[in-house]
């Protein structure tokens, strides 16, 4: 996949004035994003990869906050957890760029369709398209295993994580209720 990285500002002039009226031109470097299928023997690195980014992502937006993310974060990011839904079918992949990952991506078919489990940037690296295609590389998982539909659940106070996946055609559906909390469950036909 290609992405557009690292953009360079250079100055052109107008000439016809006789004297330089800057004007701005970025020029792109392109990179190709590759996908580090990871197996088993991977989920203490996948855990540790996943740890800083998921408590301080949640800790905000969880009651209880930080200490409480730290507490729930086995649960949805441990190692144990990730041996278990690559046992139920669920692939997980580093976004490499340049040979350094620069996120996560995890996600399954099931009977209900594709099933997306995790999708994260590092924060050094968001805002650089790379969540984009990670997403268009869950979604073309998904067409070419058949399925008919995405989901997944999200926090209904991740704001940011909403909107990204609304901005990609995806909408909340329903919920997800859990013994003190509830998620919010979003959907998209493929």
């Amino acid at each position: 996949m290609v992405l557009y990285k690292n953009l360079i500002p250079a100055r052109l002039y107008n000439r016809g004035r006789g004297h330089g009226y800057p004007f701005i031109l970025v020029a792109a470097i392109r990179y190709m994003m590759e996908f580090k299928l990871l197996n088993a023997d991977d989920a203490e690195d996948i855990s540790s990869y996943l740890h800083d980014m998921w408590v301080d992502t949640y800790a905000p937006i969880v009651m209880g906050g930080r200490q409480r993310a730290e507490q729930i974060f086995p649960d949805w990011a441990g190692p144990d957890r990730v041996r278990k839904d690559m046992e139920a079918g669920f692939f997980f992949a580093f976004a490499m760029v340049d040979g350094e990952p620069v996120g996560l991506v995890s996600a399954g078919k099931t009977d209900e369709g594709l099933w997306i489990s995790k999708l994260y940037v590092a924060p050094g690296h968001r805002g650089s398209g790379y969540g984009s295609q990670c997403f268009d590389h869950i979604i073309d998982y998904g067409r070419k295993n058949g399925c008919i539909c995405a989901r997944l659940e999200v926090n209904p106070r991740n704001e940011t994580a909403i909107s990204f996946y609304e901005h990609h055609g995806m909408r909340i559906v329903g919920k997800k209720f859990y013994e003190d909390r509830y998620t919010a469950l979003m959907e998209m036909e493929l």
